[in-house]
C-alpha cells in the first residue's frame, strides 16, 4: 500500500471468495494492502448452489477478522417461489446460527433476476422474510439493478455487453420497476438495516439517493466499483464532498475483490495486482486531493474512463467512518463466533441437494469435493 495514505483501520465489506484453495493468497492481499478485517459476501454458485461453506472455511482461519454475509438457500425459488419468504425466513436463523454475521442478496442484479424465479420484492411472497430482517436487526448487503447505462444500447459499455449485460431488449426487469419495489419494501420495512452495494446505482442521481437516505435513516450505501460510479463523481467533485460529509455516516467500504475469480478467472485465484488497484480506487477518491490520475484499465469489469479523476480530501473523522466504523456499527465490533455442528449440518444439507438441483438442470456437473473439503476441516474442529 503506497505510504501516502492514511494511517488508519480498513475494513473491506465487499469481498468475493469462491474456493478454499485462494484462502492463503485472500489473506496475503489483505495484509499487503493493510485491511486489518473484511467481510465476504456470499452469491449463489451454478455447481455448488452456496458458497456459505467456503466463506465459513476462511471465518475458520482468521478468528475475529473475518465476518461473513450468508446468501440465500436460492433451490427455494425453483421449488416454492409463491412462499419463499417464509422458508427464507426460517434460514436466516440458520445462517447466522452458523456464524454468519449478515445476509447478502445478489438476487436484484438484472440478469440474476431473469436466470431465477424470483417473485417482486415487494409481493406477499417476500414478506416474512423482510419482517423477519427487520424483527431481528440482521444487516443485510443488497445488490439491486446496474449502472443504467446496461438499458441503452448506445451507452453500455463493450465490456459489459461481452458479460450479457445489455438489459435493454425488453426481457430485463427495468432498473425503475426495481426501484419501485425496493421503496415498497423499504416503507413498510423502514428498521431494516440494509446497505445498497455499488452506491445504488445512483452516483449520477445524488439528490435522489439523499432524499432516499432522508427517508431512511438505517439505509446505507457501499463505494464498491463500477468505475462508473468515481467517473460520475468525479465530475461533480465539490457536491459529492458535501454528499459524503453529510451522510459519513451512512457510507460503506468495499472493493469487490475475489470478483474476477469468482466471474472470470477461477483458474488465477484472487490476483494480487487486480485487487490492489480495487483498493486504490476507492482510497484514492477519498483521500487525494484536486485532480489525480489512475490507470483502471486492467481492472476487471472496470473499462476506461478518461480522466482526470478528483479525490475528495475527506477528514480523517469521516474516514473513519466510512473504512471500518459504519460497519462495525451495523455488524458489530468482532465477528460472530463460528458453530462448527450447525455448519456440518448445513454442509450434509447441501450434499443431499446439490445433485437434486443438477439433476434437474440437463447439462450441470456436480462437484462436491470441495464441500467435502470444508467438511473434514470442521470435523478436525469438533
Amino acid at each position: 500500500m503506497p505510504p501516502d495514505f492514511a494511517n488508519l483501520p480498513v475494513l473491506d465489506a465487499h469481498v468475493h471468495f469462491g474456493h478454499p484453495a485462494f484462502q492463503p493468497g485472500l489473506m496475503h492481499i489483505m495484509d499487503e494492502n493493510k485491511v486489518g478485517k473484511f467481510n465476504i459476501v456470499c452469491t449463489p454458485h451454478r455447481t455448488r448452489l452456496s458458497l456459505v461453506p467456503d466463506a465459513l472455511f476462511v471465518k475458520a482461519h482468521a478468528p475475529g477478522g473475518v465476518y461473513v454475509f450468508g446468501g440465500l438457500d436460492i433451490s427455494v425459488l425453483f421449488m416454492a417461489p409463491d412462499t419463499c419468504g417464509g422458508i427464507f425466513a426460517t434460514y436466516v436463523d440458520q445462517l447466522m446460527g452458523m456464524g454468519c454475521d449478515g445476509i447478502k442478496m445478489i438476487e436484484g442484479k438484472p440478469d440474476m433476476r431473469k436466470m431465477l424465479p424470483v417473485p417482486p420484492f415487494d409481493s406477499p411472497a417476500y414478506e416474512p422474510y423482510w419482517a423477519k430482517m427487520e424483527a431481528k436487526g440482521v444487516p443485510l448487503i443488497f445488490h439491486v439493478n446496474d449502472p443504467e447505462e446496461f438499458w441503452d444500447a448506445e451507452k453500455i459499455p463493450d465490456w459489459a455487453r461481452a458479460q450479457g449485460w445489455f438489459y435493454g431488449d425488453g426481457s430485463f426487469i427495468h432498473n425503475e420497476e426495481q426501484y419501485a419495489e425496493i421503496l415498497h419494501v423499504l416503507e413498510r420495512h423502514p428498521a431494516l438495516k440494509v446497505i445498497f452495494a455499488h452506491f445504488y446505482f445512483l452516483s449520477n442521481q445524488l439528490e435522489r439517493l439523499a432524499g432516499l437516505l432522508e427517508r431512511f435513516p438505517n439505509m446505507h450505501i457501499d463505494l464498491t466499483p463500477g468505475i462508473e460510479m468515481y467517473y460520475n463523481l468525479s465530475r461533480q467533485a465539490q457536491v459529492a464532498r458535501d454528499f459524503f460529509i453529510k451522510y459519513q455516516d451512512r457510507i460503506v467500504f468495499g472493493t469487490d475483490i475475489g470478483a474476477k475469480a469468482l466471474l472470470s478467472t477461477p483458474e488465477m485465484g484472487i490476483e494480487p495486482g487486480e485487487s490492489g488497484l480495487r483498493i486504490r480506487v476507492v482510497r484514492s477518491f477519498l483521500e487525494n486531493q484536486g485532480e489525480y490520475s489512475l490507470d483502471v484499465g486492467d481492472g476487471f469489469l472496470f473499462g476506461r474512463f478518461a480522466g482526470p479523476y478528483n479525490g475528495l480530501d475527506l477528514p480523517e473523522e469521516v474516514l473513519r467512518k466510512i473504512y471500518a466504523g459504519n460497519f462495525e456499527r451495523l455488524a458489530g465490533t468482532q465477528p460472530r463466533a463460528l458453530n462448527p455442528g450447525a455448519i456440518l449440518a448445513e454442509c450434509e444439507r447441501l450434499k443431499m441437494l446439490i445433485p437434486m438441483m443438477a439433476a434437474a438442470q440437463p447439462g450441470t456437473e456436480v462437484d462436491l469435493s470441495v464441500i467435502e473439503q470444508v467438511t473434514a476441516h470442521f470435523q478436525n474442529l469438533q
